[in-house]
């Protein structure tokens, strides 16, 4: 399954929080930024741009990881936050995005996130 496969399979089937939360942190990684303030988020790689947050899914078998899934006008990605402890991070993270037909797979750490 191709990454634009994967990530519209998961538009369609990962279904939304019940009364979807808002989520609040900053991920960094080498040469990305990922801001997330309530149901939005602003995403800099390398130029910023606006996505909103239309769900946050946790693993089927337990609370870690969560999953949320950004769609921005030019970008879109999926975010899976971990339980594990990073450096200079409280979650270690991994952002996959796509812009155009080039896809990105980000690691990096994410603090003060919160639901």
């Amino acid at each position: 399954m191709g990454i634009r496969s994967a990530f519209v399979l998961c538009i369609f089937s990962c279904a939304p929080v019940a009364g979807a939360a808002d989520v609040y942190g900053i991920c960094e990684g080498d040469g990305w930024s990922l801001n997330l303030s309530g149901l939005q988020a602003e995403f800099v790689f390398p130029s910023p741009t606006r996505m909103d947050i239309p769900s946050i899914v946790d693993a089927e078998n337990g609370a870690w990881p969560k999953a949320l899934t950004l769609i921005g006008e030019r970008d879109t990605g999926i975010l899976v936050l971990h339980d594990r402890v990073c450096e200079g991070g409280t979650h270690e993270a991994q952002m996959l995005t796509q812009r155009g037909q080039t896809p990105s797979l980000l690691t990096g750490c994410c603090r003060d996130v919160r639901e």
